[in-house]
């Protein structure tokens, strides 16, 4: 089976209700992804066909999943696909439902595919300001360590991993890059508040490292590695809203970077080192943190 670029989806909470054969089901329909098949799932989870088909009507039931018949062209009976409902995602269905109604309505109301980005960008950066006010990402290291518990000490450093491409481009609709793509970077917007003082090679891995237990709180599972140049690659291996990023990635995807920029810019890391590469490989988006420029230390 052909890999599908980009992260797989957000486990939802209603899945801890099941069975664990019927949660391992259901969690098999969610990364496959798509409308699947009986004998699909089977075969990803080594299971008789029976013993699945029984449990997906059963999730059927709890309004968990959704059957309905692939077109047939020949002979003998059409065969039943499967998807995974809203009712299955992190946030419930009316989050779901809102996140959709609000992406799709901005689509439509903003034909222009830059102005989008324009518009989804401010969004992600008001995002990422609400997440500072309420988890007190403005307060001095020391006060924020002390809350969370940490001593004021120097990170463990993080683990190096190879050299990486640089693209930062979002894809159109699907898990390919559009053509003529432009990278999801922006400016700081006018009346942010100044960032902390210097930054150091330690604050970039605190600052870092808490955006990634920010990520991982929002369901990203968010898997971070340095980079042999000094930067950070952030993993996001999964998404809360996959089917709508795939959608409208430059309303969804950008709205993240945009997030992640207010977030570090707050503390020093210029927007522009802060780039997203959307549907980057199978099994993640890539969120870049460049080293500082020479000089800039």
């Amino acid at each position: 089976m052909e890999k599908i670029l980009g992260p797989l989806p957000t486990r939802g909470i209603a899945r801890e209700e099941l069975s664990p054969a019927r949660r391992a089901v259901l969690d098999a329909l969610i990364d496959l992804g798509g409308r699947r098949t009986v004998a699909e799932l089977a075969g990803a989870l080594g299971q008789h066909v029976n013993t699945v088909r029984e449990h997906l009507e059963a999730l059927a039931g709890a309004g968990l999943v959704q059957r309905s018949l692939r077109r047939s062209t020949g002979r003998g009976r059409p065969a039943s696909l499967y998807r995974a409902t809203l009712a299955a995602t992190p946030a419930g269905p009316e989050y779901a439902v809102l996140a959709e109604v609000l992406i799709t309505h901005l689509a439509r109301v903003v034909p222009d595919p830059q102005e989008r980005v324009e518009h989804a960008l401010s969004a992600g950066r008001e995002w990422g300001r609400a997440i500072r006010e309420r988890q007190l990402v403005d307060a001095p290291r020391p006060v924020r360590l002390a809350t969370a518990g940490i001593s004021h000490a120097a990170p463990t450093p993080l683990p190096t991993d190879s050299p990486l491409p640089t693209d930062s481009s979002l894809p159109a609709e699907g898990s390919r890059p559009a053509e003529g793509s432009r990278p999801t970077e922006g400016s700081a917007p006018a009346g942010r508040a100044e960032p902390h003082g210097a930054e150091r090679p330690e604050e970039l891995a605190d600052s870092v490292a808490r955006l990634g237990e920010m990520l991982d709180r929002a369901g990203f599972d968010c898997h971070t590695t340095r980079d042999p140049d000094g930067g950070y690659t952030q993993r996001l291996r999964r998404c809360p809203v996959l089917a709508l990023a795939r959608q409208h990635p430059e309303v969804v995807c950008t709205s993240h970077l945009g997030m992640a920029q207010e977030i570090l810019g707050h503390e020093g890391v210029a927007a522009e080192r802060v780039s997203l590469e959307a549907f980057a490989e199978p099994g993640a988006c890539l969120l870049r943190i460049a080293p500082p420029a020479v000089g800039d230390e």
